[in-house]
C-alpha cells in the first residue's frame, strides 16, 4: 500500500484532481478528503499499488504527507452554543 496527500486552494481543484486518478488513472484504494482549519483541501490516497512518480507529477496541488483524519472526532455546532 502507498500514501501521499496533496493540499489543495479550492475544494474544486481537489475533486477534479481525485475524479482524474480515479477514472483515467484507475487508482483504486482509498481517497479521503478534507477541509484543513487553513481554509485549504486535503486529498489523502491510500493506494493498493505503488502510482508512478509520473502521475504523481501530474497532480497540481502541493505534494504533503497523508495524514489520516478518518476515525477522529469532529465537533458540531448546535443552536444553543
Amino acid at each position: 500500500m502507498q500514501s501521499v496527500g496533496f493540499e489543495f486552494e479550492t475544494e474544486e481543484e481537489m475533486l477534479k484532481a481525485a475524479k482524474k486518478l480515479w477514472t483515467k488513472h484507475g487508482i483504486s484504494g482509498e481517497l479521503e478528503m478534507t477541509a484543513t482549519s487553513n481554509k485549504k483541501y486535503r486529498l489523502n490516497i491510500y493506494s493498493e499499488k505503488t502510482i508512478r512518480e509520473s502521475i504523481l507529477n501530474q497532480v497540481p496541488g502541493k505534494r504533503t504527507q497523508a495524514k489520516a483524519a478518518f476515525g477522529t472526532s469532529v465537533h458540531e455546532l448546535n443552536d444553543d452554543e
